[in-house]
């Protein structure tokens, strides 16, 4: 009898075992890296033959945009623009959609959805682990091969306005920024305004190639009341006449002699 009772109680723990390393392989994953150590170039890259041209061909292609423009809004709902109500919340946004003049993709985000592990993700392209929770208090610099880093690799003049996580994760990568705090959930609107501050000025400059925006008063009403708040409707409209000012600078900026500007709604 004491036999039994020894192997069910050492069953037992092996399945206990088993069930938290289950748990902290789910919750706590490792996270992917590239084989390679060092971030990637292009010359690293393997060569890829061009439509038209010669196989094996190294040429690029011309670029089809001048400059880009990545405007998040944290928290930005799928219903929030292609609901029912979104002809009423987003008038400009919708309208681009429905004309064709813009892919729309409706992104599925995997927990954990605090800021870092989800720009973290944007950026390099991994699956982030419930361990970034901690490390969101105090983003370390992102080491791993990411967007950002490649696009000033590239030569790439970037400027970035909004959540100061991007400032820690990418020092030195921003020609221009001016971060804010995300930790006042409170603040719905002066949040925002010190983006806003800085569009007409800097839409008219010709010293940058990408701009990203980072706006978090959609994400901190949702936090103080829901995202049914009386104060919903009034802030996606700000964000869409922020997204057709852009639009509209861009456009402006085209000649004949220039590449066009892009838009893309993420």
């Amino acid at each position: 009898m004491k036999v039994r009772s020894s192997v069910f109680a050492s069953f037992i723990l092996i399945l206990e075992g088993i069930g938290v390393a289950l748990f902290l392989r789910g919750f706590f994953p490792v996270p992917l890296k590239s084989s390679i150590s060092s971030k990637n170039k292009l010359s690293d890259l393997p060569v890829e033959p061009l439509t038209g041209s010669s196989p094996n061909s190294s040429r690029l292609p011309q670029p089809l945009f001048k400059r880009v423009v990545i405007m998040l809004v944290d928290a930005l709902r799928e219903d929030f623009v292609f609901g029912p109500n979104g002809r009423m919340y987003m008038p400009y946004t919708r309208h681009l959609v429905e004309r064709g003049s813009s892919y729309s993709f409706v992104a599925k985000a995997r927990p954990p959805t605090v800021t870092m592990p989800r720009i973290k993700a944007l950026t390099t392209g991994t699956i982030p682990g419930f361990i970034d929770v901690v490390m969101n208090l105090n983003s370390p610099a992102l080491l791993e091969d990411n967007l950002i880093w490649q696009a000033k690799a590239a030569g790439k003049r970037m400027v970035f306005y909004g959540d100061d996580t991007w400032v820690r994760l990418f020092p030195k990568h921003f020609m221009e920024h001016d971060g804010t705090t995300s930790f006042f959930v409170s603040d719905y609107t002066e949040v925002d305004n010190n983006v806003t501050r800085h569009l007409d000025s800097t839409l008219k400059r010709d010293d940058w190639d990408i701009l990203i925006l980072h706006y978090l008063g959609l994400d901190h009403i949702g936090h103080i009341s829901g995202p049914h708040s009386s104060l919903i409707q009034p802030k996606l409209m700000e964000m869409d006449d922020i997204l057709k000012k852009i639009h509209s600078a861009l456009i402006s900026k085209v000649i004949s002699c220039c590449p066009k500007p892009g838009v893309a709604n993420m």
